[in-house]
């Protein structure tokens, strides 16, 4: 055991198996190794008995009657699979194998294994390769999630390549010792360990989901596979995919078998050089899996992964092509043979994982035994038909291997994409509220639906309905509009008065004379818009009866109406007097009173000098901007705005340092428009002097005007040192995106950004490290202090905990620059969920989207998010050590973020641990005066500071 844990550790490492997958790895590389041995145990000698009996124009003939026995066979093979768990499935095919090969021992000891037995013998090897190999494969995709496929196959697959070296070489060895036959006897002992196997690897799967997989499994048997396949994208490609691959692997083993048979006549020399050579492509197979197949997957992804094959038999067959030599096959094989059961292999397992579990076993199944089967003898059907009817030549063989090779990588980027999008679909969050669809008013059904919603109970949706036939002109609606002027809610009855100003036809002044009297004003105002812009002959004489009128707010929406029907108008203005009309009214509040007919006043005035264009009133728009009714004072805001004068810009820009009237400052900053706005907006946000609160909401009025100068002014502060801030500009950037996909972002600047992001993360996560580690201010002072030091070192590490959290949020709303939002957004949705498998696929599908030089940073982080056990394995791969207790500390307090300085101050207060006092008296007069005070509580609390000043009490939380 001693010698055996440090090999443990050596492979652990080597190949990132992480806790928890010992023991399923080792179980499951053992089981393909003896199954690949097996079979290279049998094939060799199975491949030179028929060249030798039949020649290599044989071949095609039985790689049709293996398609056919095939075809036959899958039939019985599904069936089992429906009525049979996965596991007692491959036990019976197990005890299936080793009752054929027995049968086949006694054939060969006897001499009977000639003619048609030969024939049999060759498509009893086929379909062992085909099935052993698909339910091993099947059985791996069940125990590992896409994550720990990803690593763990390379490491698997090489066991399956080491078989082959084995079974070659030990063929070779014992073959003159034991006799060809009894080879078969080693088979069934190799294979009858895999049973065992089986059971104790399923055990494991069982305890966790034994139901589940069970009744998936029964879902799964619901529909035919060869319609499942066609079903779903995703697997009619896989499937095309896999079928395309065989085909050519055919044309190329006829060229290999071809050539070899033609140079080398002698039986015995044959079979030496297939076994010779089956054994050099495992070995190279092998290296390719241990040292590069892992590296290249995690490099390139699974999509880019699965093009290496076909380029490198395009090689192959080009190499054929110009010289149909010995050495040129052999070169041709190596390929094939090498990249096939290496990265290839690996590719198409992974391309299965995002496949539902639900009817991954009977598709993933009929694709490795009915589609192979099937393309085998497509394979075969093409090379008679090119080498009888037609012909061909080796090398004219490979004009035609090159073709397919076409197909086969059309085939491979259309997988790619699929698998790509498999993954985001496992990962989508519910969609997003469909935008306003297009209403066909001719169709009587939809017709009749609207009305019907219009003339329920439901608010929501008869608001929904009415904004959704605005602009839509259809007779039948105007009953129920005009029902719905009498509706007991404000925003239906403005909704309705609004769609009726549309029908330009038919006359309802009546009932808009009576919605006059509404209580609400801007009802009020829209019932007086409809009746001014309907009686075209008298409409000013009309306004101006109503101007007259006793009923104050009646008088006052008139007004109200009249300064926005006359703001571009002199005319207008002139023969309504609404600047005489807002003096008067206001110079006369003082006699008003009434305080709902006074704020009523007030508001109106406000209104009526943002809308009506007059420079000469806006100083008393100037005083409302100061009155203490918030609902005033709102009102100001927003006329202030809607009035684009440019004397309001600083007040309204001081407003947005108020919670409560923020959203307000807001909407009346963006009234402006870029030109005026943007370049006032960028220095305030730059000005480090300014007050911060307005500095953090200046970046969303920003990303309020899609204009590229926008996207240019944030784009200069997305590395600002204050992290609060910086999270705003990105916050807004991501808005601008998303509204403005026209507008252009510098990807060299944001990836730059991501990157100082991610060392900000590892930085962070060292020092958090650090804390849970061992030696931190609050051991020491826990004697001390006792509980206080240990509650204060908690609120540390959770702070800790939150600076990554915000940290990682950054990291996607940048990748949200870069990549496409709602993607971005899915993978973020998905690296939070609870779901274990969202997470896994979310981590997937972020590392077949993202960059090289972006996943290598990036991928790390999200698998420590998932298992916190990784921290030290991230900090290694990052060449971060952990630092000591003092220096993660001392990073804290001499960098950027204050807010985690602060909390590292309370906690050395606590503790009071004297080491930092030196660097906390350079504190004291922090120009942030959340890290002044809490250096001022430290001090207080070590004795070194007078307790005055505010520091007698014991600081809120944090």
């Amino acid at each position: 055991m001693a010698i055996l844990r440090p090999v443990a550790r050596f492979f652990r490492r080597a190949f990132d198996i992480r806790e928890g997958e010992g023991l399923r790895t080792t179980l499951m590389l053992f089981y393909i190794f003896l199954v690949i041995s097996s079979l290279m145990i049998v094939k060799p000698v199975c491949n030179a008995l028929f060249l030798s009996k039949f020649g290599a124009a044989r071949l095609p003939y039985v790689f049709v009657l293996v398609a056919l026995f095939a075809a036959a066979g899958s039939t019985f093979y599904f069936k089992l699979l429906k009525k049979t768990r996965l596991n007692r499935f491959i036990i019976r095919t197990f005890q299936i194998l080793l009752s054929s090969l027995l049968m086949f021992w006694v054939l060969l000891y006897f001499d009977y294994l000639e003619g048609w037995p030969l024939y049999l013998f060759y498509i009893w090897v086929a379909g062992f390769a085909l099935v052993a190999t698909s339910q091993f494969w099947l059985l791996a995709n069940l125990i590992f999630n896409a994550r720990e496929a990803k690593r763990l196959f390379g490491l698997i697959g090489a066991g399956a390549i080491a078989g082959g070296i084995f079974g070659g070489y030990l063929t070779k060895f014992l073959a003159p010792i034991l006799g060809s036959e009894n080879l078969l006897l080693v088979c069934i002992g190799c294979l009858s360990l895999c049973i065992p196997i089986t059971k104790t690897v399923w055990k494991d799967v069982r305890d966790d989901s034994d139901d589940h997989l069970e009744q998936e499994q029964i879902e799964s048997m619901l529909s035919h596979p060869l319609r499942t396949v066609r079903n779903s994208r995703h697997l009619t490609y896989l499937a095309s995919l896999v079928g395309i691959s065989v085909v050519a692997a055919k044309f190329v083993e006829y060229q290999f078998g071809a050539i070899a048979s033609v140079n080398i006549p002698n039986d015995d020399e044959l079979t030496a050089f297939y076994g010779f050579w089956l054994s050099n492509i495992n070995i190279a197979s092998l290296i390719i899996q241990l040292f590069v197949t892992h590296r290249i997957v995690n490099m390139l992804g699974v999509g880019v992964s699965i093009f290496l094959l076909p380029v490198g038999i395009l090689i192959g067959s080009f190499s054929v092509m110009l010289a149909p030599s010995l050495t040129s096959a052999v070169i041709l094989k190596m390929i094939d043979g090498s990249l096939k059961q290496s990265i290839n292999k690996a590719g198409i397992e992974l391309l299965a994982l995002p496949i539902a579990a639900k009817i991954k076993n009977q598709a993933k199944a009929f694709i490795d035994v009915f589609v192979d089967s099937f393309a085998t003898g497509v394979g075969g059907l093409l090379l008679i038909a090119l080498t009888l009817a037609l012909g061909y030549s080796v090398r004219e063989i490979s004009v035609i291997t090159i073709l397919l090779l076409g197909l086969w990588i059309y085939l491979a980027n259309g997988v790619r994409h699929e698998y790509i999008r498999s993954f985001r679909e496992k990962i989508t969050s519910p969609a997003a509220p469909a935008s306003m669809p297009i209403i066909d008013t001719a169709n009587e059904s939809i017709l009749g639906g609207l009305i019907e919603v219009l003339q329920g109970d439901n608010e929501k949706e008869i608001l929904r309905v009415l904004k959704i036939v605005k602009e839509i002109r259809n007779d039948r609606l105007i009953p129920c509009l005009l029902r719905l002027l009498h509706h007991r809610s404000t925003a239906i009855r403005l909704e309705a008065l609004r769609n009726i100003y549309y029908y330009k036809d038919a006359d309802f002044t009546s009932e808009m004379q009576e919605m006059v009297y509404d209580k609400n004003l801007e009802i009020k105002t829209e019932a007086f818009h409809y009746l001014f812009q309907h009686s075209l002959d008298n409409r000013v004489e009309l306004l101006q009866t109503y101007l007259q009128h006793e009923d104050y707010s009646i008088r006052g929406a008139a007004l109200l109406c009249a300064a926005r029907e006359s703001r571009n108008n002199k005319k207008l203005k002139k023969a309504f007097q609404i600047k005489e009309a807002v003096t008067e009214t206001i110079n006369r509040l003082g006699e008003i009173a009434s305080a709902e007919q006074l704020k009523f006043t007030k508001i109106n005035c406000i209104k009526v000098i943002g809308a009506a264009n007059i420079p000469e009133l806006y100083p008393y728009l100037h005083i409302f901007l100061n009155d203490q009714s918030q609902e005033v004072l709102q009102t100001a805001i927003i006329s202030a705005g809607r009035s684009r004068n440019k004397e309001f810009l600083p007040v309204l820009i001081r407003y947005l340092g108020n919670r409560a009237l923020a959203k307000y400052a807001h909407e009346a900053l963006i009234c402006y428009g870029p030109e005026v706005i943007i370049d006032m907006l960028s220095y305030y946000l730059e000005n480090p002097n300014e007050e911060k609160n307005i500095r953090l909401r200046i970046p969303q009025v920003i990303s309020s005007i899609g204009a590229q100068k926008s996207v240019n002014i944030l784009m200069l502060n997305l590395d600002h040192s204050d992290l609060a801030l910086r999270f705003e500009v990105i916050r807004a950037l991501n808005g601008l995106r998303a509204r403005f996909p026209i507008l252009k972002f510098d990807e060299h600047r944001i990836v730059a950004q991501i990157l100082d992001e991610t060392k900000s993360y590892i930085h962070t996560l060292a020092i958090l490290s650090t804390q849970t580690n061992g030696d931190h201010p609050a051991a020491s002072g826990a004697a001390l202090n006792g509980k206080p030091a240990h509650e204060a070192q908690q609120l540390f590490l959770k702070a800790l905990e939150s600076r990554l959290d915000n940290n990682l949020e950054r990291i996607f709303r940048l990748l949200g620059l870069k990549y496409s939002p709602d993607d971005i957004y899915t993978a973020y949705q998905g690296i939070k969920s609870p779901n274990p498998d969202a997470r896994v696929n979310a981590l997937e599908f972020l590392d077949n989207v993202l960059e090289k030089k972006l996943k290598k940073r990036i991928i790390p982080i999200i698998e420590r998010t998932l298992a916190h056990s990784l921290t030290e394995r991230v900090l290694n791969q990052f060449g971060v050590k952990i630092p000591t207790e003092f220096d993660g500390m001392l990073e804290v307090l001499t960098g950027e973020d204050n807010w985690l300085k602060a909390y590292a101050l309370y906690v050395i207060g606590q503790a009071h641990d004297t080491k930092f006092v030196p660097h906390i008296c350079g504190l004291i007069n922090h120009p942030d005066a959340m890290v002044k005070k809490f250096a001022g509580y430290a001090l207080t609390k070590m004795g070194i500071l007078e307790m005055s000043n505010g520091h007698r009490e014991k600081p809120q939380p944090l």
